[in-house]
């Protein structure tokens, strides 16, 4: 099975051919410049110059041979100068020509004829003559005429000489009109590539990358604006491909979690409609409980005492105390009603919340204490200043008024009471911390979480009074003003201390009517 390409691998393979064609071409354009340039300095510096020394080399023979002449007519010594001067050039010369074409056997073969030829007039018909002329006598005709014919051999010689030499330059020029012409045909070739890939790379971009890049946006974007039915078939390379699948993988969990969702809500909206049933009837056992309960329970305790008043001489101490149980279970029956009656309205009776002086609130709880701190000679102490928050004034009273009653009412009976109270303030989490703290019996750390649950009682009802909601309704109306409470297990005995806390600018979420 062929394996699919992936977008890595098309585009590794088109840049390694394209960097293959183009090392292919840069090493064409750069050897046929460097040979390019080798024959223009051959032309250059090699054989124009030897050709130009050997024409150099038949002018100086013909100067030497025009002083020679000139010399067997006249017999001046003045004529027979310029052999002497050009011989010497001739050897310079020479010496040029075989600099510039070292290493060329043939050029340096032919160079050898003309020194040869050169040599030969020179040994066997000009000094000879000269030898005739200083000694006075005339050389006659027939050595003229061998003076000519060696000479003529001596311009062939150039002339081949000459000749070789320019062929070597017309050859030179051409290598390097070649070279120039495969240089630029080669670095043609490599613009050309260069821009053929440009567009073959847009091409493929365009077909591997963009196309299915903007199908698979437009595809999430129809489900992004809410159409999740749209199914998300990707194409393209095989990246790509595998992206669509994870994003319509995605889009198939979202359906489902959304499924869920729509599930959840409508459990929620049964669930809120079976609250709200709830909410009217406990509305209802509320309204039930604060008028046609507790109005028997008034009757059996206004009766049982006016029984009491009217009867009681001709009662028993056993008829008494029957009475006492029922008026006592009344009256413990309506604070009950009471106290779960305050339970359920934490919260329900308040709109909005208010700045609420903590000191204040204090001070109303106190004085609604007043006589139960009187009678058991407890002192309340505040530690600090107790600060403004954001909250119902009705129900930090309760909370003040129930935290310091329990303060109070759990006291030894070797020691008065003494509760102290202190606030402090944390900006890093923007609440206030409060303490309330005593000297009484103390709770045992086993017990932090009981004691604030709903007729959870640590003592039977002979040795304290009370119903067992007080701290769950401290606890319900610390949270229902985003706040927290607890025991604090580290604070050594004896005593208890509570501990609670409350949002310097109210709970994140306010209450609803």
């Amino acid at each position: 099975m062929t394996r699919p390409w992936t977008l890595r691998r098309r585009l590794g393979r088109s840049f390694v051919a394209l960097a293959v064609l183009l090392a292919i071409l840069g090493t064409v354009v750069v050897g046929s410049t460097v040979k390019f340039a080798l024959a223009g300095n051959d032309v250059i510096y090699r054989w124009q110059p030897a050709a130009a020394a050997s024409q150099r080399l038949l002018a100086d023979l013909v100067n030497q041979e025009t002083g020679v002449r000139g010399y067997l007519l006249t017999r001046q010594p003045t004529s027979l100068q310029p052999y002497v001067s050009y011989k010497a050039a001739q050897a310079t010369h020479m010496a040029q020509v075989k600099g510039v074409t070292a290493g060329d056997s043939t050029i340096l073969a032919k160079v050898q004829a003309f020194a040869t030829a050169a040599l030969t007039w020179q040994h066997d018909i000009a000094e000879p003559a000269i030898a005739l002329v200083e000694e006075g006598k005339h050389p006659d005709i027939a050595v003229i005429d061998a003076g000519s014919r060696e000479f003529g051999q001596v311009r062939t010689a150039a002339a081949d000489l000459t000749a070789s030499l320019v062929a070597r330059a017309t050859a030179s020029r051409r290598a390097r009109t070649l070279d120039g012409v495969v240089a630029a045909i080669s670095l043609g070739l490599a613009i050309v590539l260069i821009a053929t890939a440009g567009i073959a790379l847009w091409r493929g971009l365009h077909r591997w990358v963009l196309g299915p890049v903007e199908r698979l946006g437009t595809q999430t974007r129809d489900v992004a604006s809410g159409d999740l039915t749209r199914e998300i078939v990707p194409d393209g390379p095989l990246e790509l491909t595998a992206l669509g699948a994870d994003v319509e993988g995605m889009r198939a969990r979202i359906v489902a979690q959304l499924a869920q969702v729509e599930e959840a809500k409508e459990e929620f909206r049964l669930l809120g409609e079976e609250l709200e049933r709830s909410n009217a009837d406990l509305q209802q056992f509320a309204y039930v409980a604060s008028h046609d309960l507790s109005e028997p329970l008034r009757k059996v305790t206004n009766f049982c005492q006016l029984l009491e008043r009217q009867y009681g001489p001709q009662l028993d101490n056993r008829a008494r105390e029957y009475i006492d149980f029922a008026v006592d279970g009344a009256k413990r029956m309506q604070n009950l009603i009471n106290d779960l009656l305050e339970l359920s309205r934490v919260g329900r009776t308040t709109d909005e919340f208010a700045p609420v002086d903590t000191g204040a609130a204090l001070d109303q709880a106190l004085s609604t204490l007043s006589d139960r701190i009187a009678d058991s000679g407890a002192t309340v102490d505040r530690l600090s200043e107790l600060p403004t928050v954001l909250g119902d004034r009705t129900l930090l009273t309760s909370l003040l008024e129930n935290l310091v009653g329990n303060a109070v009412k759990y006291h030894r009976d070797d020691v008065a009471p003494v509760v102290e109270i202190s606030a402090e303030h944390d900006p890093a989490r923007e609440l206030w911390r409060f303490t309330v703290s005593d000297n009484g019996i103390g709770i045992d750390p086993q017990y932090a979480e009981r004691i604030f649950a709903v007729f959870q009682r640590l003592h039977l009802r002979d040795q304290y009074g009370g119903t067992g909601i007080g701290l769950a309704l401290a606890r319900k109306i610390v949270e229902f003003h985003g706040g927290e409470i607890w025991l604090d297990t580290v604070q050594s005995p004896p005593g208890a201390t509570l501990r609670f806390t409350l949002p310097e600018g109210g709970p994140s979420v306010r209450p609803s009517h």
